[in-house]
């Protein structure tokens, strides 16, 4: 079976399906959007699996039937993208599955609704080109594959679609392991050290909050607080990423909660963001992980737990239900004072490790790229595709 991937977020999916010698599997990435993360990655250099190239340019926008992406994909017998590649399968005119990463889906399509995130002027010209085509690229998806998260739910009724089921995100639950070798200098005392990767992003803008981008950090910081405030010992790490909205509003409200000393910014130093690798060793490093607080979950909820460590976040119940009827292990907080609640209920090192632990089976069972690969297969074959 010949199946080509598209955008960096399909990277672990294509390793998982190369793993099945009954695959010839592709990965077509465009070089300039390259993510830091991938750079690091072995098997990026490997011509037969991966194809890295300016793909997505105005002409081929413009023009994508003409694309040397759609040449590429038209030789393969299913497709499976994100990001743009909805436009350029649907002018390969071979069946493909979307698998949406976020704006993609959430933005991307709605040009009107996405203005206030970009500057205006020639921009909006092209951006309506943009949306066009993906509309239609999505219209003539095989199926879309999505958790339905609210954002997702809105979108694709926008669009008079729906979605098609949910293939589980795929990590490298190798790469984010706990470390066997030594255990953090805290996991053996109540002091706790807290890792939130996330951008800041708190601002209660209407259209960021539709298309799920508002990331409420806000509740942690508070919730963090509080802990503090009533004698807890902890210390708070947060990551520095260029062009995030609330950084500088972050910064000055740990400030005025007078919680600023306990809290320790990581950077790169550039406009580049850490490595996988890097990013394994900060989780390594704290005691708890955090995500987002808007009611879904993306990359750094799954590596987290697959570090073994405890996952603070909040997610719509419904929807977790219907994915994880078996249930899942993140640690449900709305406000600042359940976060705070929860903290304190982490200084116990024995609650910490009992959690890490079923952290980390539950996303080997769930999320290893080998297990959602053959789920992937299962749900190609439900469709005809494979």
């Amino acid at each position: 079976m010949r199946i080509a991937l598209f955008g960096h977020f399909m990277y672990e999916l294509a390793v998982g399906l190369r793993e099945n010698s009954d695959n010839d599997v592709q990965l077509f990435l465009d070089s300039t959007t390259l993510p830091t993360c991938l750079l690091d990655e072995p098997l990026l250099h490997d011509p037969t699996f991966v194809k890295a190239a300016p793909w997505i340019t105005y002409r081929e926008i413009f023009h994508p039937k003409n694309a040397e992406i759609t040449e590429h994909l038209a030789g393969f017998d299913v497709a499976i993208v994100t990001d743009l590649g909805p436009i350029f399968a649907a002018s390969a005119g071979i069946g493909f599955v979307f698998i949406p990463g976020g704006t993609d889906l959430t933005l991307t399509p709605f040009p009107v609704r996405s203005r206030s995130t970009r500057l205006r002027g020639r921009g909006d010209i092209f951006a309506g080109v943009v949306a066009a085509r993906m509309r239609h690229g999505i219209r003539a998806a095989t199926s879309i594959w999505a958790p339905a998260f609210r954002p997702f739910r809105l979108a694709v009724e926008r669009l008079g679609c729906s979605l098609g089921g949910c293939l589980p995100q795929a990590i490298d639950t190798k790469l984010f392991s706990p470390d066997v070798g030594s255990l953090p200098r805290n996991n053996r005392s109540e002091s706790i050290t807290i890792f939130h990767p996330a951008r800041m992003a708190f601002t209660p803008d209407p259209v960021l909050i539709e298309i799920g981008a508002c990331k409420y950090n806000d509740i942690l910081l508070k919730g963090f607080a509080k802990a503090v405030d009533l004698g807890v010992d902890a210390r708070l790490r947060l990551v520095e990423r260029e062009g995030a909205a609330d950084q500088d509003l972050g910064k000055q409200l740990l400030s005025d909660l007078k919680v600023s000393d306990r809290v320790e910014w990581f950077s790169t130093g550039t406009p580049t963001q850490f490595t996988w690798r890097e990013m394994a060793d900060l989780y390594r490093s704290s005691d708890v992980s955090t995500d987002e607080f808007g009611g879904w979950f993306g990359l750094a909820a799954l590596e987290g737990v697959s570090c073994g460590k405890p996952v603070i976040n909040y997610l719509e119940a419904d929807v977790m239900e219907s994915e994880y009827p078996d249930g899942h292990p993140f640690l449900q907080t709305s406000d600042g004072d359940q976060v705070c609640e929860v903290i304190c209920m982490l200084t116990d090192p024995e609650s910490r490790t009992t959690i890490g632990d079923a952290s980390r089976e539950w996303v080997l069972a769930h999320h290893d790229r080998s297990v959602v690969a053959r789920k992937c297969e299962s749900m190609l074959a439900a469709l005809g595709l494979m």
